[in-house]
């Protein structure tokens, strides 16, 4: 019968859809609502600063390893349900963030301080960053 012909060749050309990851939007929701949460990951950082620097304040470079929500996947850890390559099936992966870091007047050698990042497709991340004064 022809129509069963045509119903069975419009079966394979099925496409299979990939839908987002609801993980990641969950956490956006979250964020983006205020609901309190702890920083996902934890990144570590240290700076070095000159006495002078030390002494008056200064702006700092600082490039910092940050997880974020793989683009090829979504944030599922896998493609057409095989393992995603770029980031190895995790959803995430790291990827270099520069910031611009305020070192308040008075800092000494071994100081410690902390923030937390919010960026765009990914975790919230804690930055913990150690000053060096030479």
């Amino acid at each position: 019968m022809p129509h069963e012909r045509a119903y069975r060749r419009s079966l394979a050309d099925e496409v299979a859809i990939d839908f987002p990851s609801s993980r990641a939007a969950i956490e956006w929701f979250r964020r983006d609502h205020g609901e309190p949460e702890a920083a996902n990951s934890i990144a570590q950082a240290q700076i070095t600063i000159s006495r002078h620097q030390a002494f008056a304040g200064t702006l700092v470079p600082l490039d910092v390893e940050v997880p974020r929500t793989c683009a090829c996947c979504g944030g599922r850890g896998e493609v057409w349900s095989e393992p995603c390559e770029p980031c190895g099936g995790r959803g995430q992966a790291l990827q270099a963030q520069r910031l611009t870091v305020s070192v308040p007047a008075g800092v000494a050698d071994g100081d410690r301080f902390s923030f937390t990042l919010w960026l765009p497709r990914g975790p919230r991340t804690r930055v913990d960053v150690r000053v060096a004064v030479s």
